[in-house]
C-alpha cells in the first residue's frame, strides 16, 4: 500500500518546453546574433572592399582569368551594390533577425503565433537580399531558412496558443 504525504501541497509543475523546440530556439538566438553582428561588422567592412574594385577588374582582364571573368565581374557588381544599399542591408538584417527573435520566444512559450513570425523574419533578409541585390547572393539564406522552417514546422505540435 503506497503511503500519502498529507502535508505536501499538490504541486504541478508547469509544462516544459519540449526538447526539439529548446535546441532550435537557441540555434535561432545564436544565429540572429551573429546576423545582427554580421550586418554591423559588414557595414564598416564594405566600404573597404570597394577600394578593392578596381584592382579586380584589372584581375578580370588578364588571359589567366579568362575562365573565372563571368564570376569576377558578377562578384565587384555585387561589391558595388552592396555598397549602394549598405544602410538598407544593416537596417533589414537587424530588423529580420529581432522578428526572429521574438517569434522564437513566442514558441518557447508554445505560442503557435510565434511560428509565423519566426518564418516570416527567417525568409525576410533573403527576400530582400534577392530582390536589392540579386538572386545568387541569397541562395545559401533560403536554403538556411527553408531548413529552420521545416525543422520548426515538426515540432508544431508542442504549439498550442
Amino acid at each position: 500500500m503506497e503511503q500519502k504525504d498529507y502535508l505536501q501541497g499538490s504541486y504541478v509543475e508547469p509544462p516544459s518546453t519540449p526538447q526539439g523546440i529548446n535546441v532550435l530556439t537557441i540555434l535561432s538566438f545564436i544565429g540572429s546574433a551573429f546576423q545582427i553582428v554580421t550586418a554591423v561588422i559588414g557595414y564598416y567592412i564594405i566600404p573597404f572592399s570597394v577600394k578593392q574594385v578596381n584592382e579586380q577588374r584589372a584581375l578580370e582582364k588578364t588571359r589567366e582569368m579568362k575562365p573565372f571573368r563571368g564570376f569576377l565581374k558578377w562578384s565587384t557588381d555585387t561589391t558595388l551594390r552592396q555598397y549602394e544599399i549598405r544602410e538598407a542591408i544593416l537596417i533589414v538584417s537587424i530588423i529580420t533577425a529581432l522578428i526572429c527573435i521574438w517569434g522564437a520566444m513566442q514558441m518557447r512559450k508554445q505560442k503557435k503565433i510565434g511560428f509565423t513570425v519566426y518564418s516570416i523574419g527567417e525568409f525576410g533578409f533573403p527576400l530582400f537580399s534577392a530582390l536589392a541585390i540579386d538572386v545568387w547572393s541569397s541562395v545559401f539564406g533560403f536554403i538556411i531558412a527553408i531548413v529552420f522552417v521545416l525543422l520548426f514546422w515538426f515540432q508544431r505540435k508542442y504549439l498550442t496558443e
